[in-house]
């Protein structure tokens, strides 16, 4: 740790690196841990005689869990510290999945999804970024660290097609132990971050920080904007991205092994976009870079319903797929954006809540299969271009807090 003359913090390289490190496995250790089912549904189902409906419940009600894990482990995070509290809630979701592996019914099961679904890691790790990056880059690592959510996916695919036909599906579970080696590293080599420690040193613990939030007329309308933003990015996502390759499978015949090899392409555009906008947020500033990459999504959206609607146009139709993405960069600016809204006695708390609450009630993967039982998939999908028009508007109601010194704050 190194502190200038003004008595701002800085931290040696090897402690950013090992933040970020630890921040990249909280968050990409969250995707394996909510989207395993997604993969393991169908043997699931098989063996305990379940149906869609009862695993469907599972799916949305993890994300739903999500909102009560932000407000237990952000105010752990506010008051015990940063470090603390983001090694207990991956270890959270390493115990509790698990111990799925041994569920002997479905109820049991469900149950232990929807506790671990609670250990979220997302606002513990973007303030943790926030405060211990500059703010000449704190864009860019937000969006490397948002980025990182791909990879989780990606090692919930891998298990399952390497794990899963040889020692079937609760051996798949176990993969999320590979965290344990890097927690026993954190708990000797992880920094705290200093911002924390010199505030709680000069505040006594006081009553619950969301509570506080809520008694706060100016930050409760910061919360409320923010959330209302970023639910409008998640629901662009789920009603999109959740239904892609039902979509190109009725809408262009492609078999279902095909549709699946080109979404996870098309996810790869998002891995690329992430950073880049995180990165050029730090030049032009977070409102104007979340505003420009809704304004691509939505060009996407309208390239989308005027080739699919109007000028049927099979190869321009699936380039407009590959365009939707670049719409969500503007999740990149989701951990570093609300953290920089925040002060520090409940930075943590904000952070969580704010994207949980987003993420938990997005709704749009279900309100797109409810209208797509009375009209034409694309019609729920295209509600995602209305999302993205807000998300070109509603930015500039939030402060712009490019460059924020979040020790002066």
């Amino acid at each position: 740790m190194e502190v200038n003359a003004r008595g701002h913090v800085h931290f040696t390289r090897n402690e950013k690196i090992i933040v970020l490190i630890a921040a990249a496995i909280g968050w990409s250790h969250d995707a394996v841990g909510l989207t395993l089912l997604n993969f393991l549904a169908e043997p699931i189902m098989k063996e305990f005689g379940v149906s869609t409906l009862e695993v469907g419940f599972v799916f949305s009600a993890q994300y739903i869990l999500c909102i009560f894990g932000a407000m237990l482990f952000g105010e752990l995070g506010d008051r015990f510290g940063r470090k603390n509290a983001l090694i207990l809630s991956i270890l959270w979701v390493v115990v509790f999945s698990v111990l799925s592996a041994l569920a002997p019914n479905f109820w049991t099961l469900a149950a232990l999804r929807l506790i671990s679904g609670m250990g979220v890691t997302w606002g513990l790790a973007f303030t943790y970024i926030s405060e211990v990056y500059s703010p000449k880059r704190r864009g860019l690592f937000g969006g490397i660290i948002h980025a990182t959510f791909i990879f989780g996916f990606i090692i919930s695919a891998l298990s399952v097609s390497y794990i899963y036909p040889l020692y079937g599906w609760r051996a798949c579970f176990l993969v999320t132990l590979y965290p344990i080696p890097f927690l026993i590293l954190f708990a000797r080599y992880l920094p705290e971050s200093r911002i924390w420690e010199k505030h709680s040193a000069e505040e006594e613990v006081s009553k619950m920080k969301l509570k506080e939030i809520l008694g706060n007329r100016y930050y409760l309308k910061l919360m409320i904007l923010s959330t209302f933003l970023f639910w409008l990015a998640e629901f662009a996502y789920h009603a999109i991205v959740d239904w892609s390759p039902t979509f190109i499978i009725r809408q262009f015949n492609y078999p279902p092994e095909e549709a699946s090899k080109l979404v996870m392409k098309i996810s790869l555009v998002a891995l690329i976009i992430l950073p880049f906008v995180g990165l050029i947020s730090d030049y032009i500033g977070r409102r104007l870079s979340f505003a420009a990459s809704a304004l691509l999504g939505l060009l996407g959206c309208l390239m989308l319903g005027y080739f699919t609607l109007v000028d049927f146009n099979p190869s321009m139709a699936m380039l407009s797929l590959f365009i939707i993405p670049l719409g969500f960069g503007s999740h990149a600016l989701f951990g570093v954006w609300s953290s920089e809204l925040f002060p520090t006695k409940y930075r943590a708390t904000a952070t969580s809540v704010i994207f949980s609450v987003a993420r938990g009630l997005s709704f749009g993967g279900f309100i797109v299969g409810y209208i797509a039982t009375f009209a034409e998939l694309i019609y729920g999908m295209l509600l995602g271009g209305i999302a993205f028009a807000l998300m070109v508007i509603l930015p500039w109601l939030l402060p712009e807090t490019k460059g924020r010194e979040l020790e002066d704050f």
